[in-house]
């Protein structure tokens, strides 16, 4: 079943700045709610959060039950405190039938860091990825 390929996103802002998720889409597979893969979740959802100090949002995908296919999609975190300009832009690909997964953070903003940890790039899960966020200076 598809539902073997699935991926947990948490994102933690760790700073003192607020920062915002934009233009996620699961291109392959669905966005679902937390702990309950049946109950499809839109984008539309996710649209515009902010993540406030020390808050956390969870993006939960994985491919469709009796489907030959995984999940793949995308997301952006911009800073609204600079004209949403783009802090970092992250890809996920966790394909069915292939042995191969796929984290990619793109992008620079230098008044940003951010950290993940906790991708399995080799077959079955993607599973739980934590992404801290922490925007430098006052």
């Amino acid at each position: 079943m598809a539902y073997a390929q699935w991926v947990i996103i948490i994102i933690h802002n760790v700073g003192a700045k607020p920062l915002k998720l934009k233009n996620l889409k699961a291109s392959w597979g669905k966005l679902h709610a937390d702990g309950d893969k049946d109950k499809e979740v839109p984008a539309s959802n996710y649209e515009g959060k902010v993540i406030g100090p020390d808050d956390k949002l969870q993006i939960n995908a994985c491919g469709r039950s009796d489907a030959a296919e995984g999940t793949t999609g995308d997301f952006d975190l911009v800073d609204p405190s600079d004209g949403d300009k783009t802090i970092r832009h992250f890809y996920w690909d966790c394909p069915w039938g292939i042995k191969t997964n796929t984290w990619t953070v793109s992008g620079s903003n230098s008044k940003w860091m951010v950290e993940y940890q906790g991708q399995n790039l080799d077959s079955g899960a993607l599973g739980t990825i934590s992404v801290d966020a922490l925007r430098k200076g006052a």
